[in-house]
């Protein structure tokens, strides 16, 4: 009887599981402590602290499993698992990361979520089409699309806290320099490729950056460059080809953040409730932030310290669903339901919103609430988990990040003046066109570098490095 058979029957699948790699948007499954080999099991006197999610209990039941399988052949292959996690675009990811290499069959590994990709291509569909709209004649068309922001930040905070709770449980502890590498490899070779490109093309006619914008996206700062320059530099730089970035600057500042307080909490008793705790207070301080200032400004709508509640939302739903995979299960037909509806609150928000004055009065983190329910019922793996897990959500999905960092510059130079067309057809020519460059963009620069086993000094230099010559590229070449 041959070794596969052996550990068929015996039910030990661990080795099959080395073999398996994961692509990114990953979340934690249980694997038994027991596999660990002698090196890395946990000390004496160590205390379980229990799954950091809802993935993280023992596996189903082979009669559930064979149940899905039909769905499964249909929409993907199963689950696999892998020792990172994915962050989503703006974000964020929103919004998620790690590296590409299988994981050892001790202690907790990561779950890959097709669905969570899919529920990506619907955040990204929604701020494509809304700057689409608004820049070829129909404005008032996806009104509210710029709420796929507020997705990517909810969504980004679950994985990353999500991903920061699984690797404590696995090595007892936190690693900063391991964390925010993983965090450079992930968001700065496109980001920073997309500036230089802006950069060099804004000698021709195409773009006018100015030399202070290139500087503040380089920095991640955006988002308060804008807010120390007021409306006037609002109408400057957020039109501008690097405009979005404000985004990207708000989650990188939250991940400084995050990762802190992570590793802080993981030194306590109780890490996953000092997390509660603190996510929590960043909601209650962001709120009253967003309605103690008494008249509109760009803090409102692109502050960290307003917009960052919706990041910690999903910070409070990874804690909140640790050792919480028995419960989805038996509520997994009440939350598919409750996800359908989140999704068409989502779509209708995107479709009716625009900018309500209540969205920045708290109603972001109103709305994240509505993200995290929709999040949760993917993770039932259930109608919602399967609908977006078919494969072109699932592409847009994985392409969201830098479809994100083009689709402004693109939609920019195709501009009704220049196209000689405009409405719905100079609309679907702007989301053609930027959709192959960032897949061109998520090919050649993007996965390319995030795969790189560089070590953290070698990492953080050459991001330093490829910074200040950018930097100094847009000193010689702006104005």
């Amino acid at each position: 009887m041959t070794a596969r058979r052996i550990a068929s029957r015996t039910g030990c699948t661990c080795a099959r599981r080395e073999r398996r790699s994961s692509p990114p948007g990953s979340w934690p499954t249980w694997q038994p402590a027991s596999t660990a080999s002698p090196r890395h099991r946990r000390p004496p006197g160590w205390s379980d602290p229990g799954p950091p999610t809802s993935a993280t209990t023992p596996r189903r039941a082979p009669a559930r499993r064979s149940a899905d399988a039909g769905a499964r052949r249909r929409h993907g292959p199963p689950p696999q698992r892998h020792a990172g996690l994915a962050s989503a675009p703006v974000n964020g990811g929103g919004a998620t990361t790690g590296t590409t290499a299988p994981t050892a069959t001790h202690g907790r590994t990561i779950t890959y979520e097709p669905g969570l990709d899919g529920l990506r291509a619907v955040s990204v569909a929604g701020v494509l089409f809304f700057h689409a709209c608004a820049t070829s004649g129909l404005d008032g068309w996806f009104r509210g699309g710029n709420l796929g922001v507020s997705v990517f930040f909810t969504l980004s905070g679950f994985l990353i806290t999500t991903l920061l709770l699984t690797e404590h449980h696995r090595d007892g502890r936190v690693d900063l320099g391991r964390f925010w590498t993983r965090r450079i490899r992930r968001l700065v070779p496109a980001s920073l490729t997309v500036v230089v490109a802006v950069t060099l093309l804004s000698t021709t006619s195409w773009f006018d950056l100015r030399r202070a914008d290139a500087w503040a996206a380089l920095a991640s700062v955006t988002n308060w460059h804008v807010i120390a320059g007021g409306e006037a530099r609002l109408l400057q730089t957020i039109v501008g080809p690097l405009g979005p970035t404000w985004s990207l600057g708000v989650e990188e500042q939250a991940y400084l953040v995050l990762g802190f307080g992570a590793w802080w909490a993981t030194r306590l008793a109780r890490p996953a409730r000092a997390m509660a705790i603190g996510a929590g207070a960043v909601v209650v301080v962001s709120v009253v932030v967003a309605n103690v200032v008494s008249t509109w400004s760009p803090r409102l709508e692109f502050g960290t310290d307003v917009r960052a509640a919706e990041i910690a939302v999903g910070c409070l739903l990874a804690v909140a669903l640790r050792e919480r995979r028995a419960w989805i299960d038996a509520h997994a037909r009440v939350l598919d339901v409750a996800g359908a509806a989140a999704l068409a609150a989502m779509v209708v928000a995107f479709l009716t919103a625009g900018t309500a004055p209540w969205l920045l009065r708290g109603g972001h983190a109103a709305l994240a609430l509505v993200w995290a329910v929709a999040i949760t019922s993917v993770l039932a793996h259930g109608r919602v988990h399967r609908s977006l897990a078919l494969v072109p959500f699932v592409a847009v999905g994985r392409w969201s990040y830098s479809l994100y960092l083009v689709h402004w510059p693109v939609f920019l130079v195709l501009s009704p003046e220049r196209t000689g067309i405009d409405g719905v057809a100079l609309v679907a020519v702007k989301i053609a066109v930027a959709t192959a460059v960032a897949v061109a963009l998520h090919l050649l620069v993007e996965q390319p570098l995030r795969a790189s086993t560089a070590s953290t000094r070698t990492t953080v230099t050459a991001w330093l490095a490829t910074s200040v010559a950018a930097g100094v590229l847009a000193a010689v070449v702006l104005a």
